[in-house]
């Protein structure tokens, strides 16, 4: 199995299409007081969530949840889960927008619970290479001249989980779970612990999600193959498992490789190319000059390539030509 490119949207959607793994998700974070308040015998229920912006174009949050309350009530809260990979300075933007949607589409239907709009709970699990930095609120967004403060009213507030920033066995109570986060959470970090990786295999399983994971901590996580089978054995793993999921994991290093492979070969292919074509219109090159040239990045490459088509002589083409 190959990673698509939005491999860790990928994985966070696939963690909560599976309404056990996105009951749990919700029981670990949302606000303690929600929790309390849930109804045990009515699981979330994951709803569409689709906007269209202004200019037309088609968005779509990560994961919303209606939550049924225990009281007997028929208020209904709804839970906004949101991935990030990046910093987004305009994501209490994007997350308010989707909040309105919501309420719109609860008008529309008109369905009032209780004769006012529902409450939504937004969270955002971020996994990035710095610390969270982006404002929680529309509110804080806000800067307001000194005197008029009040006229930046508490509006849009949203929670954030850093996962980076949480204890790997504390993520989560469920394994899989704890396992999906803890691979977003060491995505873009090196140096992963053994205790880290029995966390992460313990995600491994023979599903879709299970060989996700399995894809994912091998070519986002970069974790070898005998961590793997270590991990596996420390835990425990018959070794029929053990084989059969080994046997998996040799067919996506060997997939992986084939796609590594095929992005040396296209940088190969420019270097040969623009070796043919400068030979072609200059004569002969140095071996030093093939060399530089198949040594060069993909960008480097390029540049070249281009300047070549209008170079009068070969310095022109390679920057050496004395400028006055």
């Amino acid at each position: 199995m190959a990673l698509p490119r939005a491999r860790h949207d990928a994985l966070f959607r696939l963690l909560v299409s599976d309404p056990a793994r996105a009951g749990q998700l919700l029981r670990d974070f949302l606000p303690p007081e929600v929790v309390a308040h849930l109804d045990p015998e009515r699981p979330p229920v994951h709803v569409e969530g689709t906007v269209i912006d202004g200019e037309g174009s088609r968005a779509q949050s990560d994961a919303l949840f209606r939550l049924h309350l225990g009281d007997g009530s028929e208020v209904i809260v709804y839970a906004l889960l949101e991935h990030k990979s990046q910093i987004d300075h305009r994501t209490p933007l994007q997350l308010i927008r989707y909040v309105l949607k919501i309420w719109g589409t609860v008008l529309d239907n008109g369905a009032v619970p209780g004769g006012g709009l529902p409450p939504v709970v937004a969270m955002v699990f971020f996994h990035g290479r710095e610390p969270w930095t982006v404002p929680l609120s529309i509110q804080e967004m806000i800067h307001a001249p000194e005197g008029l403060e009040h006229l930046a009213q508490s509006f849009g507030h949203y929670g954030v989980h850093d996962l980076g920033q949480i204890a790997p066995r504390e993520l989560s109570r469920s394994a899989e779970v704890r396992a999906a986060l803890l691979a977003l959470a060491r995505a873009f970090r090196e140096n992963v612990s053994d205790e880290e990786a029995d966390i992460l295999v313990a995600g491994v399983a023979k599903t879709e999600f299970g060989r996700y994971m399995l894809a994912y901590i091998i070519e986002q996580v970069s974790l070898p193959p005998e961590r793997i089978e270590a991990a596996l054995r420390r835990a425990g793993t018959d070794a029929e498992t053990v084989e059969e999921i080994m046997g998996t994991a040799a067919q996506i290093w060997v997939e992986q490789g084939r796609t590594e492979g095929k992005a040396v070969g296209i940088v190969e292919g420019k270097a040969d190319t623009l070796l043919r074509l400068a030979r072609r219109k200059f004569g002969h090159l140095s071996a030093e000059r093939a060399d530089e040239v198949r040594s060069a990045s993909p960008e480097q490459l390029d540049s070249w390539l281009d300047a070549l088509i209008i170079a009068e002589d070969i310095e022109a083409v390679f920057g050496e030509r004395t400028r006055h």
